[in-house]
């Protein structure tokens, strides 16, 4: 007799445990909102009582802790209330596991992640130490430092093209004479053969007093030659390269600061006088 007690016992066991497990999602929630607890947290939050109505939804979790329904107004609450965003990710993230197919999930997940933007947002990395900050800062200037470079090497690369422009057009004006003057030149050599060949008596000493066309056919050539600065240029070294005097240099170049010359700078460097002269 006890073993027949025994054996419908654990059917009965049995049976009550199929019958709960089976039981309907939808039926499961319509139960846990049914819950004294639960309901008593609601009319709190009718009343605007968050505090109060966080308490008894707790409540609600201590008696079951499988309360979904709990877990997603905790989460409501602790977001749009109180802005403890780490409690509504976790009340969230918490009624997405026990009700994946919750009918709100859209709403859900929407406002899981505002909750982890919003935490984001809200942290505070504190104070940068002292080895960081310093290298923050030597960064902030070397960048600094090469923007200056920049606009500099751009200056320096207008002025060199506006150097090489002027050389181009003197070179284009000094061919063109030479072109014009070929013509005069020939025919003032053939005239000093018929001269020499009218007048034995003229010795080779001796050199007519006028001579129109050669002083027609002499070139202007410009005063001073352009020198690009480069580095460990200086006045003095400039004089010896191209032959000429320390003081002339810095006559033609009466802005310019021997002792400051910039790389790329252009400056005036006049031809020595034996050139000149020709």
């Amino acid at each position: 007799m006890n073993c027949l007690w025994r054996g419908l016992s654990i059917f009965l066991l049995v049976f009550s445990v199929v019958i709960t497990g089976c039981k309907p999602a939808s039926t499961a929630r319509i139960d846990e909102e049914r819950e004294a607890y639960y309901l008593d947290a609601k009319n709190k939050l009718f009343a605007e009582d968050f505090e109060a109505a966080v308490i008894g939804f707790e409540r609600a979790l201590e008696v079951n802790p499988k309360n979904a329904a709990a877990h997603l107004e905790l989460g409501f609450i602790h977001y749009k209330h109180m802005e403890d965003f780490v409690s509504a990710i976790y009340h969230f993230q918490k009624t997405l596991k026990m009700r994946p197919n919750h009918p709100m999930l859209d709403r859900i997940e929407e406002h899981l992640e505002r909750c982890k933007m919003d935490f984001a947002s809200s942290v505070n990395l504190g104070p940068l130490n002292q080895n960081t900050e310093t290298r923050m800062k030597n960064l902030v200037e070397a960048k600094d430092g090469l923007e200056v470079k920049v606009k500099n090497l751009e200056g320096q690369l207008v002025q060199m093209r506006e150097v090489l422009t002027a050389q181009s057009e003197a070179l284009t004006r000094s061919r063109q004479g030479m072109r014009s003057t070929s013509p005069q030149l020939a025919r003032t050599d053939q005239g000093r053969q018929t001269a020499s060949q009218s007048t034995p008596s003229i010795t080779r000493n001796q050199t007519p007093s006028n001579t129109p066309g050669i002083q027609q056919s002499s070139i202007s050539k410009p005063k001073f030659r352009k020198h690009v600065i480069r580095s460990k240029d200086t006045f003095y070294n400039l004089a010896r390269h191209y032959g000429v005097d320390f003081k002339s240099i810095e006559a033609s170049n009466p802005d310019s600061n021997s002792k400051k010359l910039q790389i790329g700078q252009v400056i005036n460097v006049p031809y020595p006088k034996a050139t000149a002269s020709r």
